[in-house]
């Protein structure tokens, strides 16, 4: 039974790397792995893993000295880490769950003793290995089928336009060169962002529907950014189904063909309903109508693509605001420390530009000095959620994230969360990935380097 614990606990990390992936390859550049790496060190981890922990479940004493030295060169790394100051980084040990300390590393400590120990405790369970390494197939498996997307596109209320509503992207249907609509049928706004693997994906399922004489209009993220901002789209890549009469029937997030289906299934079916003519159809429509004239000027007003940011994080619209910053957009560290988002350059809490001592420098890296030429002294540097609940004088914790794919890199967005009800947009029901009943009060962002 004593064999079976460390095994269980290494089939556990493997398990969770593999239901995380995109969490666990951000995770690892906090060790120094480069980014075009970090996905297969992913695979090389979870394989060890997985390995190790079938060989201890069968008993096997080669395999706990392996894994007493794999371990032990975990520790060696983690502490390396440390000691370049990443203490608060992401972990990487179960998934992307945990943080980078003392604490992690004396865990890493004693897994790593007590699987070298193994042997002097007795022999082993006697397990065919065949069996136990079944066993962690399976679990593996089953871990990556919960990472699968859904069959269904995610359709989530807070996102896109509101189902039932008309649209104002059923004008840009009336574009020359738009396939035209079968009468009666639905039209697909499909939402693409340059750089977007799963774009290209779903590219060819959107051709397809197009063959069988479904409308499809493409808008992108670069080129068509009224009309994103119309929708109100979270990210890429995502479909809006619009009724002839311009309704929204139905919209999600696709990440592949058949969730694209899905939309246009789920349109289809909800279409009676949706393009009645009853009294709440026809209100929803004329108000659209009035409000499309009464805010004609703001659509062209739009924000262009390079200031687009200013409103979302690579196509994720945010319903609460961005975590106050010293430079502007809420852009961090693996450790939550401010970074200035055009370039990723440290800044302290005062907005300068900082070498890796935390002195003020310029452009250029010259040291800042005042009238007389004496350096200016150094300013504090603080998390960027940890100032933003300073400032409102209440406790806020950075809890989970989730990740877009922003020109060919995993970006991670950030919650900044507290048990507070004052919100900065006030929104206060926003659960988003905050944990123990906290809600988001506002949000950062992490550029990493691991393509995607």
């Amino acid at each position: 039974m004593t064999w079976l614990v460390p095994a269980g606990l290494l089939l556990a990390a493997a398990a969770l790397k593999v239901a995380d992936r995109p969490g666990t390859a951000v995770a690892l550049t906090a060790y120094g792995v480069p980014g075009r790496l970090a996905v297969p060190g992913w695979a090389a981890l979870v394989a060890v893993e997985a390995v190790l922990a079938a060989g201890l479940a069968a008993g096997l004493e080669p395999a706990a000295y392996a894994a007493g030295i794999v371990l032990a060169g975990f520790l060696l790394v983690q502490v390396t880490a440390l000691a370049q100051g990443n203490t608060g980084a992401p972990c990487g040990c179960f998934g992307s769950g945990g943080r980078l300390s003392r604490a992690a590393a004396g865990r890493t400590a004693l897994l790593a003793a007590a699987c070298a120990a193994l042997p002097l405790l007795g022999p082993g369970p006697d397990v065919p290995l065949v069996l136990t390494a079944a066993v962690a197939a399976a679990v593996l498996v089953l871990a990556a089928g919960r990472r699968n997307a859904p069959r269904g596109a995610l359709e989530v209320d807070g996102e896109g336009p509101p189902l039932g509503a008309w649209s104002p992207l059923a004008s840009w249907f009336d574009d020359p060169g738009t396939t035209p609509a079968v009468a009666g049928d639905v039209r697909i706004a499909l939402f693409a962002s340059p750089g977007c693997a799963l774009c290209r994906t779903v590219a060819p399922a959107a051709d397809a529907l197009v063959a069988a004489g479904v409308s499809v209009r493409r808008f992108d993220e670069a080129a068509d950014p009224e009309a994103w901002a119309a929708a109100r789209v979270p990210g890429a890549p995502f479909a809006v189904a619009l009724g002839a009469t311009g309704v929204v029937l139905a919209k999600g997030t696709v990440n592949d063909p058949r969730q694209l289906a899905s939309v246009l299934d789920a349109a289809r079916a909800r279409r009676p309903a949706a393009t009645g003519t009853s009294r709440r159809a026809f209100l929803s429509r004329a108000g659209g109508v009035a409000a499309t004239a009464a805010g004609a000027g703001v659509l062209g007003a739009v924000v262009r693509p390079g200031e687009a940011e200013a409103y979302h994080f690579c196509g994720h619209i945010y319903t609460t605001d961005g975590c106050p910053h010293p430079t502007g957009l809420p852009r961090i560290d693996r450790r939550g420390l401010p970074l200035r988002a055009l370039d990723g350059r440290a800044v302290d809490d005062l907005g300068r530009l900082i070498d890796t001592s935390g002195s003020p420098v310029d452009e250029d890296g010259v040291p800042l000095s005042d009238l007389e030429g004496r350096p200016l002294p150094a300013a504090p540097r603080t998390g960027v959620c940890q100032a933003t609940g300073r400032a409102n004088g209440f406790r806020v914790r950075t809890d989970g994230g989730w990740y877009r794919c922003c020109d060919g890199s995993v970006r991670k967005l950030v919650d900044c969360c507290a048990t507070h009800r004052r919100r900065i947009n006030g929104d206060r029901a926003l659960k988003g990935y905050c944990y123990d009943g906290r809600r988001v009060f506002c949000v950062m962002y992490f550029q990493s380097t691991v393509p995607c």
